[in-house]
């Protein structure tokens, strides 16, 4: 949860934490040198390294190398990136490279992965900051809904398999990456906490076809691969290669049905209902006016992870445009799409009664309301006030916004809603 000073707020650089400061020199926290191709964002130096290091060549579609190139090319030459930020984009790049060429081998060795079927599948989307992660946690409190943890995002191979899911050893290796992460971002809990054990929006399993609407965006500034994002790229076969993985998750691992998340989807409902035409599709609604300043203001701090020349008025028009995007195209879907499969939440009625709110939900879809899923909302509830893991405060100002501006961009989506 988060909230809004109404006064103008300056624009506070991001703090540098010893390691940060370390790995920015190339050097690790043992005092040795970090290897030059540790900062390589070469395609070929990153694509023979994830081969050598899994022994597997076979990447599958190779269209993802179009998106990648257009990435990196995005990274170098508009990004900014200092020593930190491009050690830290190589590590990404890298696990994402290393993940085709297992999953890859996952589909060929077990061909029947394919037919696993997804039915039903709940998604919730929204404008980025009006409640989506709250109400996924709310939602995840199912005991017989499948719920993406972040571990199976970041390494969804091997098949995951549910007898031993609570030892599985990516856990280990996701909680110490989230440690180093968190040491470079001291802020980061405040404005959105993310916990190993915790549901993790859907969005990651985008990144491993490399065509993803927020992720890159949210950690570097790179119109131009947002560009392409949205004019050329397939997001059809995004959406394919996505289910796909769902279907490798959920193998060895089924659930009633899958609960998923990620604001992104407002920029693709077309493709999302071509590839799940079952879709249950929760949307959620805040004023913008509150919405975008706390995108801009989340965004900052990842962005200064990775770059000492985060600029406030770049950041909040990028989060101005692309939202505006992501709200027209999902207007211009709903209205040639039924109703039926759309339940709209408000932000405020959410916060006011979040119990209510996920009754509705399973009521207007039809999904199985327990006792043991009452009981964990209480209970959920109870442990988890607002603002448990502080105040996270910004204002349009500091993004060099206002608020005459941000309403004129929304009208249409005012009014339609």
């Amino acid at each position: 949860m988060t909230i809004t000073s109404k006064s103008s707020l300056t624009f506070q650089k991001p703090k540098r934490s010893f390691k940060y400061r370390c790995l920015k020199l190339g050097i690790n926290l043992w005092g040795k040198i970090i290897p030059d191709n540790a900062f390589n964002l070469s395609q070929n130096s990153l694509i023979e390294a994830a081969q050598k290091i899994t022994g597997l060549d076979d990447f599958g579609d190779p269209s993802f190398r179009t998106s990648l190139a257009i990435l990196i090319d995005s990274l170098k030459k508009e990004a900014h990136l200092n020593a930190a930020g491009q050690y830290l984009f190589r590590d990404i790049l890298l696990n994402l490279l290393i993940n085709r060429l297992q999953l890859q081998r996952d589909f060929q060795s077990y061909p029947e992965i394919l037919q696993v079927p997804i039915k039903k599948p709940l998604f919730v989307l929204g404008l980025p900051r009006s409640g989506t992660t709250f109400l996924f946690n709310l939602l995840s409190q199912d005991p017989q809904c499948r719920w993406l943890h972040p571990w199976e995002s970041l390494h969804p191979s091997p098949p995951p398999v549910i007898e031993t899911a609570a030892s599985d050893p990516r856990i280990k290796r996701v909680q110490q990456k989230f440690a180093f992460y968190k040491s470079l971002a001291p802020d980061i809990d405040t404005a959105h906490y993310i916990d190993v054990n915790e549901p993790d929006e859907c969005n990651g399993l985008f990144e491993n076809n490399f065509t993803t609407s927020l992720l890159f965006f949210s950690r570097a500034n790179v119109p131009t691969y947002q560009k392409w994002l949205h004019t050329e790229a397939d997001w059809n076969a995004a959406y394919q290669y996505y289910r796909a993985q769902l279907q490798l998750l959920s193998w060895k691992w089924p659930g009633e049905h899958w609960l998923l998340k990620t604001p992104a989807h407002l920029f693709h409902l077309d493709s999302l209902l071509t590839v799940f035409p079952d879709a249950c599709i929760v949307q959620n609604h805040r004023d913008p006016i509150e919405a975008i300043p706390s995108l801009a203001s989340l965004i900052s701090i990842i962005r200064g992870v990775s770059s000492d020349d985060v600029e406030p008025a770049v950041v909040g028009q990028g989060c101005l445009d692309e939202i505006a995007i992501a709200i027209n195209r999902a207007i211009k879907v709903r209205q040639n799409t039924s109703s039926k499969q759309f339940f709209d939440v408000k932000y405020q009625d959410l916060v006011q009664d979040p119990i209510d709110i996920v009754k509705q939900i399973y009521d207007y879809f039809d999904y199985n309301y327990s006792e043991q899923m009452e009981k964990n909302l209480q209970q959920y509830i109870k442990e988890n006030r607002q603002y448990k893991h502080g105040i996270h405060r910004y204002s349009l100002e500091q993004f060099r916004l206002n608020a005459d501006q941000v309403n004129e961009t929304f009208q249409d989506y005012r009014q339609y809603f």
